[in-house]
Formats: C-alpha cells, sequence, structure tokens
C-alpha cells in the first residue's frame, strides 16, 4: 500500500480525533510541508499518538506500508472512534474487516472478528495410563497416550458441526496384535467423530459418526456411525438406525448393522430409570441377530451417596444374562480442587450381554467377553482441570470360573 494511499486513510482518522482539543501544532515531519493536503490531519494524529513516523523526523509519505503497519493506524484509530461522526465510523468498521486477520494476530479485539473466530471452538483432554493385568498367572503391562482434540462449528442458530482427531501411543510396542492374529499399529491418529447436531421441528438429530452410551453404558459406550433422532422431557426418547464395530465379539464383523431404542425417565431428582433395546445383526450363540435389553436405576441416597443397579439379557442360547451395582460416594470436579470420588461396584457380566461396555475392564480374558467380579476406585483433582483415577477389578470368566483375572489402572488426565 503507498503511503499516499496510508495519507488518505489519515485523513479519515483524522475524524476520529477531530473533538480531541490540541495545541496548534509545529511540524512534527521534515518532509511533509505545510501546504501539503493532508498537513492538518497528519498533525493532529501525531499529537494524538495515532502516529509517529520515523526515528529521523520523516514521514516517508512515498514509502509502501507493509498490511501491519497499517493495521497498527486501524487500531489506533479504532482506540479514538468514539469520537467520530457517522462516516468516519462507518470508514473505521470497512478498515477493521478489511484488517482483521492482522489486527487480531496484533492482538487487537474486533468484535466482529471473535465472532466469527467464536464460531469453531476447540477443546481437548490428553491421558497418560497405566495398565497391570494378571490372568491366570500371566502378567502384562500396558502404558498409553492418548490426545483428543474436540471441534465444534456453529453453522447456524439450530445446527453445529462436531469433529473429534485422537491419536494413541503406546508407550511400550509399535504395534500388537487382535485376536485373529493381524498386526494392529498402535500409535495412530484418526479423525473418530465426524457428525452434524441439530432440530428438525421437536426433534433433535445427530448424523454421522458420533458416541452413545444408551441406559447405563454397560452394554454399549462407543462410537457408531448412523443417525439418531431424540425427543421428549420428562420421558427422554432416542432412536439410533446405522452400524457400529463389535469386533471385539466372538463372531461378529466389521461396522454391523445397529439398532437402538434409548429410554430415560426421572421419577424426581433423586429418583432415575433408564432402559435401552438393540437389536445387532452378528452372529451370537444360537441366533444370527443379537436382541438385547438393559435396563436399570440410580438413586441419589444423600447428597454425598448415589446407588444403581442395571440388568441386562439377550436371546442367545446361553451366557445371556447381566448384573451390575454400584455405590458411589461424592464425585470429583475438575473445576474444583480437592474434589474426589470413591466407588465399588460388583457385576456379573455374561459375554451375549456386552457389545462394547463403558467398563473397559469387563472380561477375564481376551477370547471370551464377560466377567463376575468387583471393582474398587477413586478419583481425584489436584490441580483445576486435572484428575488421577486409579480403580482395581477381580474378575472370573462367566463361563470358566478357573479362567480369572485381577486388573489395576491407574490414569491422569488433562483437560483444555
Amino acid at each position: 500500500m503507498k503511503k499516499q494511499t496510508a495519507m488518505a486513510l489519515a485523513a479519515v482518522f483524522a475524524m476520529s480525533v477531530a473533538g480531541t482539543a490540541l495545541a496548534a501544532p509545529a511540524n512534527p515531519f521534515v518532509d511533509v510541508p505545510a501546504k501539503h493536503w493532508a498537513y492538518d490531519s497528519i498533525n493532529k494524529l501525531a499529537q494524538a499518538g495515532v502516529i509517529s513516523g520515523y526515528g529521523d523526523g520523516t514521514y516517508k509519505g512515498d514509502k509502501t506500508l507493509t498490511r501491519y503497519e497499517v493495521a497498527t493506524l486501524v487500531a489506533k484509530a479504532m482506540a479514538n472512534s468514539e469520537k467520530a461522526d457517522a462516516a468516519a465510523q462507518k470508514e473505521i468498521e470497512a478498515l477493521k474487516a478489511e484488517f482483521g486477520t492482522e489486527l487480531n494476530n496484533l492482538g487487537v479485539r474486533v468484535d466482529g472478528l471473535e465472532k466469527k473466530i467464536d464460531n469453531v471452538k476447540i477443546s481437548g483432554v490428553i491421558r497418560a495410563r497405566y495398565d497391570a493385568d494378571d490372568v491366570n498367572d500371566v502378567s502384562e503391562m500396558k502404558q498409553k497416550l492418548r490426545t483428543r482434540l474436540m471441534i465444534k462449528g456453529q453453522i447456524n442458530d439450530q445446527w453445529t458441526y462436531g469433529a473429534r482427531l485422537q491419536n494413541v501411543q503406546n508407550m511400550r510396542t509399535t504395534s500388537t496384535t487382535n485376536d485373529t492374529d493381524a498386526t494392529v499399529d498402535e500409535n495412530k491418529t484418526d479423525l473418530n467423530w465426524a457428525y452434524v447436531q441439530g432440530k428438525i421441528g421437536a426433534f433433535d438429530v445427530t448424523a454421522g459418526r458420533f458416541d452413545v452410551t444408551p441406559a447405563y453404558g454397560i452394554a454399549l459406550d462407543d462410537t457408531v456411525d448412523g443417525i439418531m433422532v431424540g425427543f421428549g422431557n420428562k420421558l427422554k426418547v432416542n432412536l439410533f438406525a446405522g452400524k457400529e464395530d463389535f469386533s471385539e465379539v466372538v463372531s461378529a464383523s466389521d461396522r454391523n448393522n445397529t439398532y437402538i431404542a434409548n429410554l430415560g425417565y426421572s421419577f424426581s431428582k433423586k429418583l432415575n430409570a433408564k432402559a435401552a433395546y438393540f437389536n445387532v445383526n452378528y452372529e451370537a450363540d444360537g441366533v444370527d441377530t443379537l436382541n438385547l435389553y438393559e435396563v436399570g436405576m440410580d438413586y441419589q441416597l444423600t447428597p454425598t451417596v448415589n446407588v444403581s443397579g442395571v440388568y441386562l439379557k439377550s436371546d442367545a442360547d446361553t451366557e445371556d444374562k447381566g448384573y451390575f451395582a454400584q455405590v458411589a460416594y461424592k464425585g470429583s470436579d475438575i473445576s474444583n480442587v480437592g474434589t474426589f470420588g470413591i466407588w465399588a461396584n460388583y457385576r456379573n457380566l455374561e459375554k451375549n450381554t456386552l457389545l462394547s461396555s463403558t467398563l473397559d475392564i469387563s472380561r477375564a480374558d481376551n477370547s471370551a467377553l464377560g466377567g463376575k467380579g468387583y471393582e474398587i476406585g477413586f478419583d481425584y483433582v489436584p490441580m483445576k482441570n486435572a484428575k488421577w483415577t486409579t480403580t482395581y477389578t477381580d474378575l472370573k470368566d462367566t463361563a470358566d470360573s478357573d479362567f480369572k483375572g485381577d486388573f489395576f489402572r491407574t490414569q491422569v488426565e488433562f483437560f483444555f
């Protein structure tokens, strides 16, 4: 941008300080003669601190300005814009829009630009986890670092876009094998959320790839591909149709057709009930398509004690029932340093009642889902936006009680 153009801008900026009482100015720049068309404006701006020229006392009217130099002038004019008339304010608003990126990089607040930046919000969590498992006297240690970045963009007043970028680093190895002896890359980054969410009339709609946790998450807490429609107030209903990857489950293939009906009802502020129905087209014991039910209740017994219980039943010929009960005391809040939670639960979960459970350690071995035993755990907030969690779990396989294991886990999460 030529300095001559900047002089024209200076005439506009001068309006913003026109109401300021200034003494009769001496010529501040040796290269701007008193007869120059922009002399008065440049002098007023110099006294108001909007411009300062160069160290040798020149204004360099024929020098090309960078966009950042012009943005600095715009920023100083913005600081005096309340003194400008309507025409000058209009010009300043136009300049703010033109140099918005430079102003933002210079740390200048621009309302319109901030609104645009706020249109996309990014949050995240990094988790360092250590596992020590002992299954039938065979010990294994695991150390993993997981980073997640969650992105939310505002499409319009009613619709948003969501995404999650995830990186997992196995700190002990670069690869492992799954149940079919296929090599799996443990150190990878992928986009495992990508969805739109909004309202269509009275219905809440989510479509794409996202997480679902029907009922209490005992049967399923995982990522799905499809569409979910929700409605209701006191009785809340969510209906899902799509696909899920149940490759952990015996005889299941990738991306199985999945249909879910999820219900939630609040009897009072203390008592809630939840239920979910699952229809999944993979082969379980005796069936080609598994039908599974999960029902449960939770009750706030005291201000600090919560109790919950869940029952699961499928239509498989064997290993078709599950029970889960938990008592929890207090609970951590990452915004409140020193808060903590303690819990203990008992489970008897047969393999054909679990799809991809919220219970990370839900089996006593890697070949058969299910487990019978207990878990104790606690979490604690050592500093704001950080949480330390430790659990110990002791399980036996529901089909073979001689197959058993104990699992120790400790992890630290940082939220940002």
